[in-house]
């Protein structure tokens, strides 16, 4: 039975209390129909979205994780995307029932806002990281530099700094020209969409002819299959060269010492050196000083890697309880690997063999493997923790960056609710948008949302909507997955098993491109790096505008003195958040290098992102009439995508 405006108003304050203005009553318009003469229709959240989609994940821990481990995890990517995509779907319905974002949802369900502003003040310190900025500054002090940044010496204006406060300093200045551009325009939404639509275009075209003219079709295919292979985990080789990079591990008594590196245009660059003696690991990063004790062991274990890792072949090495095993080769056209010697090492001495059938069983099968996955072994999750007790020896903090920011990531997909609204879809239509700073005057925003009367004609347009909507979702979907499968194609292709240091991922695949094709380096060379820094860049501006816009949105309906300001007073507030969250990022830049911003802020999106799944259940079920709810597929992807990305942070926090 339908419920009148009357009856839908007075269930609304009884799930309120009555503690923020109810809404007020309006026509829900009429949704814009499907055709390719409205094309311009469905340029919407979901297209600005999958602008700020290719970003971090896409370009910095896609790249960074398939590099280490190829392909074999984008599963998880996969079930990320799709998990979000019925977060997505869920804040927009609520949008579209009356006007408002999310976040002024979440505050209206009980105990009320005197509860839920602090509890999303803690999670909104996932967003106060400023690592797009550090990360974008990468690609343009490659290209002032002529090579990726290490710990050399250089000047800036006549100044000497090192190549690391080199890449700082370019931090500072992109973090600060990212506000400018959300000074201008009609409203802050339009400004973001021209952006995103002009960086997407750029980006998934280069990307697209640089996979189809250079990417071998096996690397294509591992990718590909990666996103289907649910539950395989990689088990690295303790040593890894190819390429000119290198992983090499020794074990001396107790002591475990593993060097990392590259050879960077004739140079051996070291990115690490880690020293684990006992469970107390020391790692020694670019610039840092070795102690004199240890130095000695660094340089014997460079030299051996400077040996192993000339021309363009492979050498892999794992070590089992009494022996060493070793294969050797060369690197095919396609990319696969074609061993050559294997080597045995036991305490009866050393075997060597030039035919893989040769060598004795069980070696046979794992040497055959780690040629095969280069450099891995592939196991089950599952049946590896249940056989061994424990997780697989990977990099789970960048995992789970990873999982955390395939597609939108953390309290960024509430903004598809914002945008939604901004863009005028549903009841937004008649609540308005956060006008500019300059050109923005007729722009007004209202304090509290407007909601409809259910009845036969507002019920066919709301299917008209919820159709909306679902369209905009799966141009987001496609566009999010080929935004993370072009980068990591061109990684594995280009810069698979480099060592992944702080300030080096943005611009690792350019160097990588150049150093296999040097005769077209003149046009690759600036191409990529315009590239890397275009997706980076202009996240920043999404990401200042993130945090300023959801508390803006906030306080502009449930503040009582920002109640009493005219509708296009809104700006007021949002530059005021915008001008002291400016502050915080010098300060955040200042004291941490790129990666670790990264991390930092990535990993604490899982947290967010499974914590406010749970709510948006909560919201829809209690403030939205019966007729508008979701659907039991629609409640258990929802609780699924909160499971899934709280149970990410669990299992990090287990393993760190």
């Amino acid at each position: 039975m339908s419920l009148s405006s009357t009856e839908q108003k007075e269930q609304f304050n009884l799930s309120m209390g009555g503690s923020i203005p109810p809404w007020k009553v309006g026509d829900l318009p009429k949704a814009p129909r499907f055709g390719w003469r409205q094309a311009s229709a469905l340029i919407g959240p979901g297209v600005v979205m999958v602008g700020v989609s290719v970003g971090a994940g896409e370009w910095l821990f896609g790249p960074a994780v398939s590099a280490l481990y190829g392909g074999t995890l984008l599963w998880l990517c996969a079930i990320s995307i799709l998990m979000q995509m019925f977060y997505n779907l869920e804040v927009m319905r609520y949008t579209l029932y009356c006007g408002e974002p999310i976040h002024v949802g979440f505050c209206r369900t009980l105990p009320g806002p005197r509860f839920w502003i602090p509890f999303y003040a803690v999670l909104e310190f996932t967003n106060i990281w400023p690592f797009m900025a550090s990360n974008a500054a990468v690609p343009l002090a490659t290209a002032m530099l002529g090579h990726l940044p290490g710990g050399d010496m250089t000047s800036l204006l006549g100044i000497s700094m090192s190549e690391e406060a080199l890449v700082k300093v370019l931090g500072y200045m992109v973090f600060l020209s990212a506000f400018l551009p959300l000074i201008f325009g009609r409203t802050i939404y339009r400004l973001l969409e021209r952006i995103m639509v002009f960086k997407m275009g750029l980006v998934l075209t280069f990307l697209t002819v640089s996979v189809v003219f250079l990417v071998s079709g096996r690397n294509v295919w591992e990718v590909t299959s990666g996103f289907f292979r649910f539950g395989t985990a990689p088990l690295r080789a303790e040593t890894v060269i190819a390429d000119g990079h290198f992983t090499l591990t020794t074990v001396e008594d107790s002591t475990r010492y593993t060097i990392q590196g590259t050879r960077d245009r004739g140079r051996s660059l070291v990115t690490s050196f880690v020293v684990d003696q006992d469970g107390d690991r020391r790692t020694f990063d670019i610039g840092e000083k070795v102690p004199f004790d240890l130095e000695g062991r660094r340089m014997s274990m460079l030299d051996r890697a400077r040996t192993l890792s000339e021309g363009k072949g492979f050498y892999v090495e794992v070590m089992e309880e009494g022996a060493t095993l070793s294969a050797q080769g060369d690197i095919g056209s396609d990319r696969s690997w074609q061993a050559r010697s294997f080597k045995i090492i036991q305490d009866d001495g050393v075997r060597s063999y030039e035919q893989l059938k040769d060598v004795p069983q069980p070696f046979a099968g794992r040497l055959g493997e780690l040629v095969e996955n280069q450099g891995l072994e592939l196991v089950s999750l599952f049946k590896y923790t249940r056989k061994h007790g424990h997780l697989p020896d990977l990099d789970w903090p960048i995992l789970a960056g990873l999982i955390a920011i395939a597609g939108a990531g953390g309290l960024a997909n509430s903004l598809f609710s914002n945008y939604a609204r901004d863009k005028g879809w549903g009841m937004g239509s008649l609540v308005g948008a956060i006008p500019s700073a300059v050109g923005g005057r007729e722009i007004t925003l209202s304090h509290v949302g407007q909601f409809f009367s259910i009845n036969h004609q507002s019920l066919n347009r709301w299917k008209g909507w919820i159709q909306h909507i679902r369209r905009d979702q799966a141009i987001w979907l496609v566009g999010s997955v080929l935004g993370m499968a072009l980068p990591c194609m061109m990684s594995i292709e280009f810069v698979r098993n480099a060592p992944i240091a702080g300030n080096r991922v943005g611009a690792m695949l350019a160097d990588g491109m150049v150093s296999r094709y040097p005769d077209y380096g003149y046009i690759l060379w600036p191409l990529a790096l315009f590239v890397s820094f275009l997706v980076l860049g202009p996240n920043q501006i999404h990401s200042n505008d993130n945090l300023a816009r959801r508390w803006t949105d906030i306080i502009w309906t449930i503040s009582t003195t920002a109640r009493r300001l005219d509708g296009n007073q809104v700006k007021f507030i949002y530059y005021g958040i915008l001008s002291a969250y400016g502050i915080w990022g010098v300060f955040a830049l200042a004291f941490f290098n790129p990666l670790q911003l990264a991390k930092i802020g990535t990993v604490l999106h899982n947290v967010a992102l499974g914590s406010t799944s749970l709510h948006i259940l909560y919201v829809n079920h209690s403030l939205l009439p019966p007729e508008l709810r979701p659907s039991w597929v629609m409640k258990a992807g929802v609780l699924c995508c909160g499971l899934f990305f709280l149970g990410i942070t669990v299992v990090v926090a287990v393993v760190i």
